[in-house]
């Protein structure tokens, strides 16, 4: 027997559920990191627009699709930023990354562990 992965992602600080990784995004296209080194991608994670958590989608409402930090709606960690205005650019020009984004050092990311189970 298989138990299922757990796949949230939580606020580093109280380890409250922020999102499911169902809404984490990939999709992104990159400039060649050999010509450009101006961020370090796996700082970031990414969400995709489409499927944004209602307390994100309200707080980016709130703040009239513009630009804002992202806070932990229990202790008031800031997790992430959004930026609908400017987008986020490389130095190159060639990139524009999603516009909500959650700095990783501040959540904790799922760990894949595959538990089995042995019937003696």
């Amino acid at each position: 027997m298989t138990s299922p992965n757990i796949s949230v992602i939580k606020c580093h600080k109280c380890r409250s559920v922020l999102l499911d990784m169902s809404t984490v995004t990939n999709n992104y296209t990159t400039c060649d990191q050999q010509k450009c080194n101006s961020y370090n991608l796996s700082n970031f994670i990414f969400v995709s627009e489409d499927n944004l958590p209602d307390w994100i989608r309200r707080k980016v409402e709130t703040e009239q699709w513009t630009k804002g930090r992202l806070n932990c709606e229990k202790c008031g960690c800031r997790v992430g930023v959004f930026d609908y205005v400017s987008g986020r650019k490389c130095d190159c020009g060639e990139t524009v990354l999603p516009p909500v984004r959650f700095v990783a050092s501040q959540v904790d990311r799922p760990i894949a562990v595959n538990i089995s189970h042995k019937s003696l």
